[in-house]
């Protein structure tokens, strides 16, 4: 798989896309660190985008993010005192 930065990717990417098209796999490095594969769409049609993304997760090309453990953040609520902007809004609007 050949890596390309992405500034290079962005500079020439009609080049990269006919590379692709013609059946070569591109790994697309960010502060050299791969970020995404530009793969040809032979190779992931019939997938579904989870199906996609779990093949793209098997040939640790990406991360897959993993469900937090802890409930949202559901801090203390503080009540609303007087009128709300959109409230004082409409009443100069009058």
């Amino acid at each position: 798989m050949a890596p390309v930065s992405t500034r290079e990717l962005k500079d020439q990417l009609s080049a990269y896309l006919r590379r692709a098209e013609s059946g070569e796999r591109i790994l697309v490095m960010r502060n050299g660190r791969p970020v995404a594969a530009l793969v040809p769409l032979a190779e992931v049609e019939g997938l579904d985008e989870e199906g996609r993304l779990r093949q793209l997760a098997a040939q640790n090309l990406i991360e897959l993010p993993q469900p937090e453990a802890s409930a949202p953040f559901s801090g203390p609520r503080i009540p609303a005192r007087g009128k709300t902007a959109s409230e004082m809004v409409l009443e100069d609007r009058r």
